[in-house]
């Protein structure tokens, strides 16, 4: 994992489910970390996203995202992403992903 980015994981409070905590810079060097937390929480249950630390967001980080959002449906699991502000919550609205993310 890179310094400019980490990615937490804790069960949600009833257990089904993980809760990925996410600061810092996501970009390319987060893009493959990401994707494997998220799949590892999937692993688990329904995942929820806390993006409320994060800093920027680019297209690759993006990506896993919606890789996560396109696998939690394959499991039919619950997936949210939550908390975006400024600039990420920006991308997540131009982009279309909020509506997808329930962010």
């Amino acid at each position: 994992m890179a310094d400019s980015y980490k990615i937490g994981q804790e069960r949600a409070a009833d257990g089904a489910g993980a809760l990925l905590h996410i600061s810092g810079e996501l970009d390319i060097t987060a893009r493959d970390d990401l994707h494997e937390s998220i799949r590892a929480a999937l692993d688990v249950g329904d995942v929820v996203i806390d993006l409320g630390d994060v800093t920027f967001l680019d297209s690759e980080a993006l990506g896993s995202l919606i890789d996560g959002y396109n696998e939690a449906r394959r499991r039919s699991a619950g997936y949210q992403v939550v908390n975006a502000q400024g600039l990420v919550a920006r991308v997540l609205q131009v982009s279309g992903a909020q509506d997808l993310f329930g962010a």
